[in-house]
């Protein structure tokens, strides 16, 4: 499924954060691919919603807590 215009907004969105997060040192390189990637994976498999949480989220939490649970 395509995203929307709201979506791709949405996206615009987590992307503006992510961004300003590396700059502050408040997400790494490493974390910031690694979640960019797993949110590539979820909209290529189609898993919209998925991809739509990351983009929702109100911080950049994901980036790292998501990463987190995959070293544990």
């Amino acid at each position: 499924m395509a995203l929307s215009n709201k979506q791709h907004n949405q996206m615009d969105g987590m992307i503006g954060r992510l961004y300003d997060a590396i700059r502050a040192g408040e997400v790494s390189r490493e974390r910031a691919i690694g979640g960019l990637a797993h949110v590539m994976a979820a909209l290529d498999i189609g898993n919209t919603g998925e991809a739509v949480a990351w983009f929702n989220q109100p911080g950049v939490e994901f980036f790292n807590d998501a990463l987190d649970s995959k070293e544990e």
